[in-house]
């Protein structure tokens, strides 16, 4: 087999040969580029009969080069490794496999073999699998998009090959069947099981963060807090499991996922059938790997030092964890766990994991971005605003707010609309000019060093970058959705929004206020009245798996400038809380995901998401996540002037 590697950045195409574990039949060549891999390609008389590229590359990218080869070697299968989202290019990515770079060894040389995971960005059952995670055995991981709840989630497949033997699809959905009757706060909850063309699914709950076992790798070291935590989670699942008799497999360091305020969580570890585990030896491996991440000479330290020599089980570990936190809990506990450095970390990484990605979007050559920059900047203009941002009063009175209850508010001044791309870029100009100021607008519980550009944004002075500002500025983002500085800002956290509206000399909306400048007094269910009717506002009730499918119904296959559709209109005049995006509020409530503690509450429907009645309302989110469904508005206690 004829194996060509390629990949501009320096050092990967020689890595990648050196984690092959090459079989005789094998003959690889690399390559740092896409001209240098067409000399290596030809140079064999037949052409590769396997292409592994990374997709970002200058001037060429993978998908361009993929295609010059198969024009004249028809039968090579290409593999593409990435770390960026592809499922905008599936028409360019047919029969190709997307493996997650950093790629493995196991993934390579399985993908290579002819053994790999369905494409990124094909729909399997209402779900658009977008980033391959990897696979346990039979069972290939994703993260996927549930539009029709709007909202990510872990799509859990059971490979193609295993799914012909005898007995497995049944062991599969009777293991789906076993994580989904159990219930407990610390445990990612299984949602549905089915199948669809052929493929047998369930899927779980998607927690962005990393892993016990991931910190470890990386060499960090968490706070005593954290790793306490973590202890006490997983010992508390064990002990729920087995006070149900519920089977279940090993517990292992990377199950264990810290969310981005350090929260732990477990992978829903229960099993239909499983070979019991010693409980010792499974206590004395996990401690270990906390020993690894412990501060010398901490609590957790000496904790998982004990635990890691042996002899304990896990109602032991929850004794000594529950005995050891109040020693390691610090003086301002009472404060958000995001003000963390872990979490700090966590956030500027996860940005920096997407930021290449964006370039993929935009064209995958100099060529084809300049042509379509001016074909843009021709049929939508240079991106001026024509949206002008003003304040409505909402008068002091009595309004039905949620399921009938009677509040009284004092006078307030709501912005008319959603906080465009345009009022962001202000925001973020000034605290460019003046970086000192940044300070006076932060909340006090922000990572100290987070940034206040939002993800994907991409200023125009990133020159390898195509972000959503950057489109917005030329009509369309990903040369698939039309966008201008008119649209909502989206992919702000909290403190974003937070910190916007301080220095605009506002606040946020508490969730009541929003409530009734978005319904008016008299209890509407829709800001239009009570009458149900999807025309009236930008929803996921015509979004489609293809994102150039879609709009049918309301006009817009995702954002809508924040002045449409005319009708999301509420008797205030306020506009855009059916649909659109949904908004952060000031309010603050009990998650809803049983951990514990309080996150803000978010109003309002949204593109993704058929539902728009105006007292939906989502307290799941941590404060620090970024959603491209997700803005805000403002709000005065004073008239503008």
């Amino acid at each position: 087999m004829r194996i060509l590697l390629v990949d501009d950045e320096p050092g990967i195409p020689e890595a990648w040969r050196e984690l092959l574990a090459t079989s005789p039949d094998w003959e690889i060549k690399i390559a740092s580029g896409a001209e240098q891999a067409l000399r290596e390609a030809r140079a064999w008389p037949e052409g590769p009969d396997v292409l592994v590229t990374d997709v970002v590359m200058d001037p060429v990218d993978g998908l361009t080069l993929r295609e010059t080869l198969a024009a004249e070697f028809p039968r090579v299968r290409a593999i593409f490794v990435t770390g960026y989202d592809l499922s905008g290019h599936a028409d360019r990515m047919a029969n190709a496999v997307v493996l997650p770079k950093p790629v493995d060894a196991a993934q390579l040389s399985a993908a290579i073999g002819g053994v790999a995971p369905p494409v990124v960005g094909g729909d399997i059952g209402g779900y658009l699998a977008q980033e391959y995670l990897g696979r346990h055995g039979a069972v290939e991981q994703f993260v996927a998009w549930q539009s029709a709840m709007s909202r990510h989630v872990v799509l859990h497949v059971l490979d193609e090959e295993n799914s012909r033997l005898s007995g497995a699809v049944g062991e599969f959905l009777a293991d789906a069947r076993a994580k989904a009757a159990v219930s407990h706060p610390y445990l990612l909850a299984v949602h549905e099981a089915g199948e669809a063309g052929g493929r047998y699914f369930y899927t779980s709950d998607y927690l962005p963060g990393y892993s016990l076992e991931a910190y470890r790798a990386a060499g960090h070291t968490l706070d005593d807090r954290a790793l306490l935590a973590a202890l006490g989670t997983a010992a508390d699942v064990s002990a729920h499991l087995g006070k149900h008799g519920i089977t279940r497999r090993t517990i292992g360091a990377d199950d264990l996922i810290f969310d981005a305020s350090m929260r732990p969580r477990l992978v829903n570890v229960a099993a239909a059938a499983a070979t019991p585990s010693d409980e010792r030896a499974e206590v004395a491996n996990f401690a270990a790997a906390v020993a690894q991440l412990a501060a010398p000479g901490g609590v957790a330290a000496s904790v998982a030092q004990t635990l890691s020599a042996g002899g304990a089980d896990w109602a032991g570990v929850s004794a000594i964890a529950a005995a050891a936190k109040p020693a390691a809990a610090p003086k301002d506990a009472g404060k958000l766990t995001a003000r963390t450095e872990k979490s700090k970390q966590m956030l500027e990484e996860s940005k920096k994991r997407q930021k290449k990605r964006l370039m993929i979007s935009a064209g995958m050559t100099l060529l084809l971005l300049l042509v379509a920059a001016f074909a843009l900047f021709s049929a939508f203009g240079g991106g001026q605003r024509t949206i002008v941002a003003k304040l409505i009063k909402i008068p002091a009175g009595e309004f039905v707010y949620q399921n009938g209850e009677k509040v009284n508010l004092p006078d307030f001044w709501i912005d008319e609309h959603e906080v465009s791309i345009a009022d962001y870029k202000e925001f973020l100009d000034f605290l460019e000019a003046n970086p000192g100021e940044a300070k006076k607008f932060a909340h006090p519980d922000m990572p100290e060093g987070s940034s206040h550009v939002p993800l994907d944004w991409a200023d125009n002075k990133e020159i390898d970058t195509w972000g959503f500002y950057r489109g917005a500025t030329r009509g369309m983002w990903r040369k698939i959705f039309p966008i201008s500085v008119d649209h909502p800002v989206f992919n702000v956290t909290w403190f974003d929004a937070y910190a916007y509206a301080k220095w605009k000399g506002r606040r946020l909306p508490t969730e009541q206020e929003w409530e009734k400048a978005a319904r008016g007094t008299d209890g509407r269910k829709y800001p239009w009245g009570n009458e149900d009717d999807p025309k009236k506002a930008n929803t996921g009730a015509d979004l489609k798996s293809n994102p150039k499918d879609g709009g049918e119904i309301d006009g817009h296959r995702r954002w809508a400038p924040v002045d449409q559709p005319a009708d999301d209109k509420s008797p205030y005049g306020i506009r855009g809380t059916a649909g659109n995006v949904s908004e952060w509020t000031a309010t603050w409530a009990p998650s809803e995901d049983g951990m514990g503690g309080d996150v803000p509450v978010v109003r309002g429907g949204n593109w993704g998401n058929p539902e728009h009645f105006i007292t939906r309302r989502r307290v799941i989110l941590d404060p620090l996540q970024q959603q491209d469904t997700l803005g805000f508005r403002t709000v005065s206690d004073t008239p503008p002037k």
